[in-house]
């Protein structure tokens, strides 16, 4: 399917591209307090523009996703036992 995109200003004909998830991995960061958050990106579309990068060649894509994000409590010495 073709949808129109505004990229600068300029109107572009993408086309969406179907995709299947290989790999969704979480990225976790352990903070200061104990608590670790969890954060992934979803991606929902994929659009590929008409025309390749014109410095490298290269397909050039628009990628809509949303961020998720999770927080694993610190546990406590008394839980752990």
């Amino acid at each position: 399917m073709k949808i129109r995109i505004n990229i600068g200003g300029q109107a572009v004909e993408a086309e969406q591209m179907s995709f299947k998830a290989v790999d969704e991995p979480w990225a976790q960061y352990k903070l200061e307090d104990g608590n670790v958050v969890k954060l992934r990106i979803v991606v929902s579309n994929v659009f590929k523009l008409p025309n390749p990068d014109p410095v490298t060649g290269l397909p050039q894509y628009i990628v809509q996703s949303s961020n998720v994000m999770s927080v694993e409590p610190a546990r406590s010495k008394e839980e752990l036992n």
